[in-house]
This record gives C-alpha cells, sequence and structure tokens, in this order.
C-alpha cells in the first residue's frame, strides 16, 4: 500500500539541493573563480560526455538553444572548450574539453567528491544504495507525468 504524500519530503529535498549547491558553489569558486555554476554545469557534462553535440547540452540542461550557444562561445574563448566537425552530421559540432578544459573538469570533480563524501559521511555503502535506489524511484514517477503547460517544475526562483 502506498502512503499518502508527505509535503515535508519534498521541502527536506528542495532545503538540502539548495545548501548543497551552496556549498557547492563556494567549492567552485575556490578553483576558478569567474566559473559560473552554468559553466561548470556545461563542463561537467561535456567532461562526462566528451563528443556530445550542443543539441544534447541543450537537452540536458533545458537551457535555451541561444543561451547556451554563448555559453559555449565563451568558454572556448577561455580555452576549455573545443568543437571539433561532427562526422555524422556536417551542421552540428562534437563538444570536447581541451587540455586546459580538462584539468579544470578533474578539479571540479575532486571538488565535488570531497564535498559529496563530506554529505554522506556516516552513511555506509547500503544505506547509498537505498537512498539512490528511492531517488530513481522517485525521478521515474516524476518522468511519468504527463507534460504541464511548458513547465517542468523547477523552482522559479532557481532556474537549472
Amino acid at each position: 500500500m502506498t502512503a499518502p504524500p508527505r509535503p515535508d519530503v519534498f521541502e527536506a529535498m528542495h532545503d538540502l539541493m539548495h545548501a548543497y549547491r551552496a556549498r557547492m558553489v563556494r567549492a567552485m569558486t575556490a578553483v576558478h573563480p569567474e566559473l559560473t555554476f552554468n559553466e561548470v554545469r556545461a563542463l561537467s557534462f561535456i567532461g562526462r560526455h566528451p563528443g556530445a553535440t550542443q543539441k544534447e547540452l541543450v537537452r540536458h540542461s533545458g537551457a535555451d538553444k541561444a543561451q547556451v550557444a554563448r555559453m559555449l562561445g565563451l568558454l572556448q574563448d577561455k580555452g576549455w572548450l573545443e568543437r571539433l566537425p561532427n562526422a555524422d552530421d556536417k551542421r552540428s559540432r562534437c563538444l570536447t574539453l581541451s587540455a586546459q578544459g580538462a584539468t579544470l573538469y578533474q578539479a571540479l570533480r575532486a571538488a565535488r567528491q570531497t564535498l559529496s563524501a563530506s554529505v554522506l559521511a556516516g552513511c555506509d555503502e547500503a544505506t547509498q544504495t537505498q537512498l539512490l535506489v528511492l531517488l530513481e524511484r522517485v525521478r521515474s514517477n516524476l518522468d511519468a507525468l504527463p507534460p504541464e503547460g511548458g513547465s517542468d517544475g523547477d523552482c522559479p526562483s532557481h532556474p537549472r
């Protein structure tokens, strides 16, 4: 039997994510003071998915195509990103980190792992696995909902 929904569960998740994001922003600033949160998200996506296209990044981020294109141009100007011809589609470019971008990505990844280890301190492997299974179940339920009027449910004051 499914228990009735408890709004405090989602309030706790919302508070957790905002607190985590605030800590992550401070950790990012320590790695490179000029990085924006969206730049970190883009670098992280490209670092995890080398060769991804701009279209895939737009889909992943939920951001506007023009906004993503401008950000990618800035990342390329900073020397952190390379856009290479796509062998399958001459109209698109494959995104990859430059050597400097890969070094930055590794530093950001290490900062995230350090923060994650601190946040999960005291949670053994079984607890972490259980948490992950529960979060995946909730996400699956969310993904199964029909779309509503163009809104994806993001907090208006905290866009992706």
